[in-house]
């Protein structure tokens, strides 16, 4: 009992005293330097820039007209890392992604469903990501605007 005393009458400040001792700290490594000039921010517009229209390779549809844009607000100067805005009209398609992409709904409801049948509805809000690799298809239900981000090296096919 005495030793349980003891422990509880010296064991905080001994900790306290120990805790000062720089050879007994733990001092975080500063971050590494970054390397060349720093670029600003680059901010996502109210209002969608115009961009031309384009579709899905023909033999990739399977109803519906599902007519895109993308508008590219930022690209990584090694072509790694982009993000941007992208909209899509009612219509059903196949899609390969090749790219790591994460995804983030901002109007319109979207069906996901992979390879092995899973599906799953995105509607105005949802974010989520698709890793590189996933085969499926994107049944688009009301027209669709979407962030996104993805990354990776661009895909061979």
């Amino acid at each position: 009992m005495e030793i349980a005393r003891l422990l509880h009458t010296f064991a905080g400040p001994m900790m306290a005293l120990v805790g000062t001792m720089p050879s007994w700290r733990r001092t975080p490594a500063p971050p590494p330097a970054l390397e060349g000039p720093v670029e600003r921010t680059h901010d996502f517009p109210a209002v969608q820039p115009r961009e031309s229209a384009y579709w899905p390779e023909r033999s990739h549809i399977l109803s519906g007209k599902p007519q895109q844009t993308a508008t590219y607000i930022y690209k990584s100067p090694d072509g790694l890392f982009a993000a941007g805005i992208w909209t899509c009209q009612p219509g059903k398609f196949r899609i390969d992604f090749g790219r790591a992409e994460f995804i983030q709904l901002i109007a319109g409801v979207v069906t996901v469903t992979d390879a092995e049948g899973v599906s799953k509805t995105y509607r105005t809000g949802d974010a989520f990501v698709t890793p590189a690799g996933f085969s499926g298809t994107w049944d688009v239900i009301e027209p669709v605007k979407k962030h996104f981000t993805w990354y990776g090296p661009e895909p061979v096919w």
